[in-house]
């Protein structure tokens, strides 16, 4: 099994995909890359053991991805990949 920070980072990064992706209005919503990372994020999740703290935040994630379909205009948009940043940065 890898280090927790390592599987931390790892998660970081998918996160900031998941950034990257959601948060440029200009395109179309890339819902399955969206989905693909933040699964990926999720399992990573699943490799340590987690604090309590990280375990809300994987939580507040789970959430976010149930909430993905409700976003309907870019101002829904960017406040949801704002709360995902702001869980990416709490980590």
């Amino acid at each position: 099994m890898r280090d927790k920070q390592f599987l931390i980072n790892s998660i970081k990064m998918d996160l900031y995909r998941v950034v990257t992706a959601a948060g440029d209005t200009n395109k179309e919503l890339p819902k399955q890359s969206i989905i693909e990372f933040m699964e990926h994020a999720n399992k990573d999740f699943e490799k340590v053991e987690l604090t309590d703290r990280e375990k809300g935040l994987k939580q507040e994630l789970q959430n976010l991805l149930d909430r993905l379909s409700q976003i309907r205009d870019p101002l829904s948009r960017l406040r949801w990949t704002e709360d995902v940043m702001t869980i990416r940065c709490r980590l």
